[in-house]
Parts: structure tokens; sequence; C-alpha cells
């Protein structure tokens, strides 16, 4: 299953999925991105009928399907 994860440290945001089969992680940092920007942007690296998580500053939003 995969992770989006998303957190701001005030300047910049940072975003990307995480892979729980082998705790792996692949993310950039963009400046004055808005969390459902950066929310966007990873939601469309999910295939369709694929099961994932969302995290936000540290906290899990749940699971979902695409």
């Amino acid at each position: 299953m995969r992770i989006i994860k998303i957190w701001n440290d005030g300047r910049y945001t940072h975003h990307g999925i995480g892979y729980t089969e082998h705790s792996g992680y692949c993310g950039t940092a963009d400046n004055r991105w808005s969390l459902k920007m950066a929310l966007e942007v990873e939601k469309g690296k999910i295939n369709t009928g694929e099961h994932y998580q969302i995290e936000i500053n540290k906290k899990n939003k749940g699971e979902f399907i695409k």
C-alpha cells in the first residue's frame, strides 16, 4: 500500500509517496504550495483500484481506494 505524505514547515510544502512494502519514500519540496495542491499532485500518481493512505502533518487521515 502507498502512503501519501504531506507536511508543511512554514515556507516549504514537502510531499511524496511512501511504500509500506519496503519502507521506501520518494518526495520533493515546493516553495509556498498549499497542502491541497500537493495532495492533488500525489493522488495523480495512484493507480485506479489501488489502496492508499493519506498522512498530512504526520496525522493519518484514513485509507482510501482510487
